[in-house]
């Protein structure tokens, strides 16, 4: 028998039928198919083969006329990028969302966070392919590990 949980109010199923948690999964299979359509176009494009260190500038006036928005790596590579942030958001919301869902946790608010956190991650994968850089990559990661440990706390606060 499915026992309520007391801190929510919920069972699982009765928690399951709950429009913000459908929304919620539905944020989740939208990152999830973004993943898949740049795990396809990674491999129509292919990655790059000739991974080779850029040659270092002999004259110091070159390197400074040197472009700075110029995206580092070829396509496949910037692609390949993008395709890693995808895959690691969507198991790491996977995971919270697991949480949330089993512990019949929280429910509008794991929602919007969900969705805030798709939208960061659209937002990211399309950096990725036009611009890597380390400390924007720290700033976003910082970011998605805020809002999965918001949706994990909340699953614990709410449900468990």
């Amino acid at each position: 028998m499915d026992a309520q949980n007391p801190n929510s109010g919920f069972t699982v199923q009765t928690f399951v039928l709950d429009n913000n948690v459908r929304l919620t999964w539905i944020a989740f299979f939208t990152l999830w198919v973004l993943w898949g359509f740049v795990y396809f176009l990674r491999h129509v494009f292919g990655e790059d083969s000739n991974e080779k260190p850029a040659p270092a500038e002999q004259d110091p006036e070159t390197a400074a006329k040197k472009a700075k928005w110029q995206p580092q790596g070829a396509f496949g590579s910037r692609l390949a990028n993008a395709h890693r942030v995808l895959q690691e958001n969507t198991l790491l919301l996977l995971s919270v969302l697991v949480l949330n869902t089993f512990g019949t946790g929280s429910t509008r608010a794991v929602m919007i966070l969900s969705w805030i956190f798709f939208a960061l991650t659209a937002v990211v994968s399309i950096t990725e392919i036009g611009y890597g850089h380390r400390f924007i990559r720290f700033v976003y990661s910082a970011a998605f590990y805020g809002i999965t440990l918001a949706i994990g706390g909340l699953a614990f606060a709410r449900g468990w």
